[in-house]
């Protein structure tokens, strides 16, 4: 006699077997899932942090440069006689130092290793994968601008006698005590050499104020489209 096959009792375990297959599949699919968001959250972190600090490094050196700027046209206008011997050693001191914008951080780890797609948000990845060339721009524009600064303006003070104080290591450069300005200081202002040398140098330091304010409007927006995506 023919034995029947029990065609009901094979459905039933087939699809059982196919279900735990799919069930399987089904939750390591969600844990890995919950894994990325947990490691994406991480990444968010991690960059929420660097550009709190980027934004106030960028906010510092925009008004820095505007102070500068501002010190630098008083001492070449007709106010420089009304600026003691400390205002016009500070002129110096800022038209020969220049702050360079560091670079690196959780950002350029996390291109590097190729996990930017680990963040859902699609136009948070695109300007983070421009923010790189906002920091290329102003870093190498402040190298140019220190190396201005070291080959043309300090040389030149320097051949002038200047600085001709030694500050006490825990002070700042410019520690002279205030007072009337030398004749010698005075008459620097009107040195055409020199003014041509100042007015580059302001010019310069404008354009990094701009530069670095326009990073930090960038900075502004990133960071809250951050912190909105970690509050989702």
């Amino acid at each position: 006699m023919t034995k029947q096959i029990p065609w009901l009792c094979v459905f039933v375990e087939g699809v059982v077997i196919v279900g735990s297959i799919l069930l399987a599949f089904g939750i390591q699919a969600w844990w890995d899932g919950l894994q990325e968001r947990e490691e994406e959250r991480e990444v968010l972190i991690g960059l929420e942090a660097e550009f709190v600090d980027l934004e106030a490094r960028l906010q510092r050196l925009t008004a820095l440069n505007r102070r500068k700027a501002q010190l630098v046209e008083q001492f070449l206008s007709d106010s420089v006689p009304k600026l003691d011997a400390l205002a016009v050693d500070s002129v110096f001191r800022a038209s020969t130092v220049v702050n360079v914008l560091d670079q690196g951080g959780a950002l350029d780890a996390l291109l590097s290793s190729g996990r930017l797609e680990l963040i859902r948000d699609r136009d948070i990845r695109l300007r983070l994968a421009k923010w790189p060339d906002w920091l290329e721009d102003i870093h190498t524009n402040d190298l140019s601008a220190r190396d201005f600064a070291m080959r043309e303006i300090a040389p030149f003070l320097a051949a002038q006698g200047w600085p001709d104080n030694l500050c006490p290591a825990a002070s700042r450069w410019a520690c002279r005590p205030p007072g009337p300005v030398s004749a010698s200081y005075l008459s620097l202002s009107r040195n055409p050499q020199l003014r041509a040398l100042m007015i580059t140098r302001r010019n310069w330091m404008l354009g990094s104020a701009l530069d670095h304010a326009a990073a930090d409007g960038e900075a502004v927006e990133l960071l809250e489209m951050i912190s909105d995506q970690l509050l989702r």
